[in-house]
């Protein structure tokens, strides 16, 4: 589990692996490009004109893990539920050049692919030395969904590749709390002798 600062971290966990795979990995094309988590519109306006937007544009709530059972530290302590949450991320490549920006669209699809689940020393911030593990898959987007986030942006569509990261799990800021304890209970067995007619 993740303090608030969760999601920023996690975020920052994927612009770091491709910082690590496009801005430093030395080769033509790639090298030097800038990796931001402005969304494209935000860019254009910098502007700038070579880039990766890793764009944070929906936060979930897993349901399938929404309602576990909160650990209860003693019999007498109470903790809230912490909140599972799902992250789905636009990263697109901006480039005057199309071939530029289908060599960085390749890359990041690689590097993606390759390294599915984030955990120890490939975390940030909060999130790093901690038991967390971000699983990372690409997701597919239909014509519907896809004109409905450019169409907030206020701009033009470009390629680019969907991301769910999951396995982020938010804790409550509330401390624990006394809760009653069970001090005895009773239970009382009767046979069943006569079937009402």
């Amino acid at each position: 589990m993740a303090g608030y600062t969760a999601v920023r971290d996690a975020l920052g966990s994927v612009v770091t692996l491709l910082e690590r795979h496009i801005t430093q990995s030395g080769e033509t094309g790639l090298s030097g490009v800038p990796v931001s988590t402005l969304s494209p519109r935000e860019l254009e306006l910098v502007p700038t004109t070579t880039g990766v937007s890793v764009w944070l544009h929906r936060i979930d709530v897993q349901p399938d893990l929404v309602n576990r059972c909160a650990p209860r530290p003693a019999p007498d302590r109470m903790l809230h539920r912490p909140t599972p949450v799902e992250l789905l991320i636009h990263i697109t490549p901006l480039d005057p050049a199309g071939p530029v920006r289908a060599l960085m669209l390749g890359r990041i699809v690689q590097v993606l692919s390759d390294h599915s689940r984030l955990a120890g020393a490939d975390l940030v911030g909060g999130l790093a030395g901690s038991s967390t593990s971000l699983l990372l898959g690409v997701d597919t987007l239909g014509q519907y969904d896809l004109s409905l986030l450019w169409g907030t942006l206020h701009t033009h569509m470009r390629p680019g590749v969907a991301l769910r990261v999951n396995g982020l799990v938010i804790d409550t800021h509330f401390t624990s709390q006394d809760s009653s304890r069970v001090l005895s209970s009773t239970s009382v067995v009767e046979q069943i002798t006569e079937v009402p007619v």
